[in-house]
């Protein structure tokens, strides 16, 4: 049964997809029908994981994922270039499904979403047999018509979701979280509830300050009381802020104005022991990043200075001693995907041992870049080349080696390295273009960081040599 406080202030001129109160009773029938439909009660929830010992998440901004299908979520002043266009809005679908058949995740949390018939028919068309089922509730933002969605291979208790409309408090603002949703996944003998957000935007605006810091003190609150129920904790999803912690800070140390990863963190002032745990700690610091925002408005992208990081996993400490592996993805084009790119976190779930380090800077590995030369004469595509050395006296395997930029994309390299040799590498069509304005070359092992090489602008055949 759905209460309201106040009279609907929907006259006759309003359609439903207009009126905020009706939105949101349309959100909660759906999700109704949908937990009915994949049959409600615990005794149904279900498992279709292929390997129960493992459990792989992913979040990921979307950027609009919307059908096309009018009436069209959201104010008619929020535009992007498939909005009211169903061909184009299929291939962003199709564009976005590839990223999460590649990252093969078994939950998923996905930020801009339109609404729960267009997660329904993504997941229909495109993910039809990875065993994922669709589940949103609509939230309150009716300017933008975006929501957050949870794509599991785990069922929901009661397989349901829900929303939580309380307010944070920041100084004397009052705010609720607009977008959200809170589910509780057991994987295993773990109960853990998950709670998926988008929080109000633009990191440095300083007349949000507050707003946010609210946002953030309803999400600890909710957390805090899933913790006391005894379940372990994921908080993912566009944060739209950064992490000041040192252990987490992304790779340009953008420092946020507000306490909103802080607070999250911290959960009960009363227990040291609950802080949260940020998964960026365990990205090597050269690839922390998960967003791109086009500053200069030039249809470029500016690295470093234009990547941030503003989407996050903060998990509970136990949860963060199971981790396997935490990865920053960035193999798509921001400019032509989503200008954000996805987290994953893979956990094991049995055999626990001592909480897992940090990833090391600088792995046990000895091969090294002795020089770059990123603006080669003749055919760039071609000719940029690397040189490499082995400084053991023993031969190493390339097999599993890559060069890669901060872009994320790579040259694969091959062969092997006798004890002392240089070798020199070539791009050959690589994808992975070395920028003549400046870049940075990251050299890793096996998916470990090596080195990283950092340089400025470079002329004809210049050669750059590391600290030089």
């Amino acid at each position: 049964m759905v209460s309201w406080k106040h009279p609907l202030p929907c006259g006759r001129g309003w359609v439903l997809h207009h009126c905020p109160y009706l939105r949101h009773l349309r959100g909660l029938l759906i999700g109704a029908a949908l937990a009915h439909a994949c049959g409600a009660g615990g005794a149904w929830a279900d498992d279709r994981r292929a390997d129960p010992t493992r459990l792989v998440i992913m979040t990921f901004n979307a950027e609009f994922l919307w059908d096309g299908v009018d009436p069209e979520e959201g104010a008619r002043d929020v535009t992007f270039p498939w909005k009211g266009r169903p061909a184009e809005a299929r291939d962003h679908m199709r564009a976005v499904a590839d990223i999460v058949i590649q990252e093969n995740p078994d939950i998923v949390n996905l930020v801009e979403v339109e609404n729960l018939s267009a997660i329904t028919s993504f997941n229909n068309e495109f993910l039809a047999t990875r065993g994922y089922k669709p589940y949103l509730i609509e939230g309150r933002d009716t300017h933008t018509g975006q929501d957050v969605a949870l794509l599991t291979r785990i069922d929901p208790e009661d397989t349901l979701i829900r929303r939580d409309e309380r307010k944070g408090v920041s100084g004397a603002v009052e705010k609720s979280v607009s977008k959200h949703y809170i589910a509780r996944i057991n994987a295993g003998d773990l109960k853990i509830s998950f709670i998926g957000l988008h929080l109000l935007a633009i990191p440095n605006h300083t007349g949000r300050q507050f707003e946010r810091q609210a946002q953030a003190d309803a999400i600890r609150s909710m957390a805090v009381e899933e913790q006391r129920a005894g379940r372990l904790l994921v908080i993912w999803g566009d944060f739209n802020d950064y992490d000041g912690a040192d252990e987490a800070r992304d790779h340009v140390n953008s420092t946020p104005i507000t306490d909103v990863l802080a607070r999250i963190r911290a959960m009960s002032s009363d227990d040291p022991m609950d802080d949260l745990v940020n998964v960026a700690a365990f990205v090597p610091k050269p690839m922390r990043y998960t967003a791109h925002y086009d500053e200069d408005r030039d249809g470029q992208v500016d690295a470093p200075r234009e990547l941030t990081s503003i989407d996050h996993i903060l998990v509970s400490p136990s949860l963060a001693s199971r981790i396997e592996s935490v990865q920053m993805r960035h193999e798509h084009d921001p400019l032509r995907v989503s200008d954000h790119f996805p987290i994953m976190a893979e956990f094991r779930l049995t055999d626990v041992g001592p909480p897992a380090p940090t990833p090391p800077s600088t792995p046990p590995a000895t091969v090294r870049i002795i020089a770059l030369v990123p603006n080669p004469s003749g055919d760039e595509e071609q000719n940029e080349r690397v040189l490499l050395r082995n400084l053991s006296p023993a031969p190493v395997r390339l097999e599993g080696w890559t060069l890669t930029d901060e872009s994320g994309a790579k040259w694969s390299l091959s062969g092997s390295l006798a004890g002392g040799q240089t070798r020199e590498v070539r791009r050959a069509g690589q994808a992975m273009a070395m920028n003549n304005h400046g870049d940075t070359i990251l050299l890793f092992c096996g998916g470990q960081l090596v080195q990283t090489v950092q340089y400025g602008r470079v002329g004809e055949e210049e050669t750059v040599t590391p600290g030089s």
